[in-house]
């Protein structure tokens, strides 16, 4: 496996304006405790990468500065003068030196190996790549290698800037580094894909009445008493494999074929629970 080589960086603004449109989206839970869970899933997720050796949170924010501390990251002051100045800041902090990749903190469903991918797919000289959002307006990451300045245009309309400004488009699938979160149905999209531990939990208190689930739900395709393992039918159609320490957590006693069931994951993507729907 190659060495890990990137730094991301990622910018945070402070809890109480952050994500203004995702205000009331979970009742029951303070807006800054859903920001914060968003940014720490988005973290979590960057650290488990096999790509990235630095992951560099911008923030003058303390609760984040000490999440962020606390997963491992390293913390820079937001020099307060909006996104892409944050996004410039981390990248001079991180130096010339090493490929530096600018990351937005809205991503909680976000999978290590979508990341790793669209790393790899970053023209290795002279030239920046971007992915765009889901809706393909906005971008989720900029990322430069050594000695090309980072240059970001994030902001409404981001997709575009970045191509005018000679950045590639990135191809790839890579749903969950697409499904960044701003309002009310994106997080509900990102919860069909499995949110991190963090945003799983505060969807999970709201409760599956307001319409989120605390993560990915399907069906069960195979299930092997004797190994305690099996495969899932996700509701996206496509097949997961879960581990028998991921049915052990559940304490269940069996799984039927056809069951209906709810996947959490940790921060890395990995099953680590089965449950079902209408268990806690």
């Amino acid at each position: 496996m190659p060495e890990p080589t990137w730094t991301v960086v990622v910018p945070v603004k402070r809890l109480g304006v952050a994500k203004s449109r995702l205000r009331g989206a979970l009742p029951g839970v303070p807006h800054e405790e859903l920001a914060l869970a968003l940014a720490a899933d988005t973290v979590g997720a960057v650290r488990a990468c096999p790509a990235v050796a630095r992951v560099l949170v911008v923030t003058d924010d303390p609760r984040v500065a000490a999440q962020a501390t606390a997963a491992g990251a390293e913390v820079a002051p937001d020099p307060a003068a909006g996104l892409n100045a944050a996004f410039r800041h981390g990248a001079a902090v991180a130096g010339p030196r090493a490929p530096v990749a600018g990351l937005t903190a809205d991503l909680p469903a976000l999978r290590p190996a979508e990341l790793a991918a669209a790393l790899r797919a970053v023209p290795s000289a002279g030239v920046r790549g971007f992915v765009a959002d889901a809706p393909g307006s906005g971008t989720v990451l900029l990322a430069a290698p050594p000695g090309v300045p980072l240059a970001p245009r994030f902001g409404p309309g981001s997709a575009a800037a970045h191509a005018a400004s000679g950045a590639l488009p990135l191809a790839g699938g890579w749903p969950t580094l697409r499904r960044d979160v701003d309002t009310a149905a994106d997080l509900a999209a990102a919860a069909r894909f499995g949110a991190g531990p963090r945003t799983a939990a505060l969807l999970a208190r709201a409760g599956d009445d307001v319409g989120y689930g605390a993560g990915m739900q399907g069906t069960v395709a195979t299930y092997d008493a004797s190994t305690r393992s099996g495969v899932l039918l996700l509701d996206d159609g496509t097949e997961l494999a879960f581990p028998a320490r991921a049915f052990d957590a559940s304490g269940l006693r069996l799984l039927r074929l056809g069951q209906r069931v709810r996947i959490e994951r940790d921060a890395a993507g990995e099953v680590v629970r089965v449950t079902l729907p209408t268990m806690a």
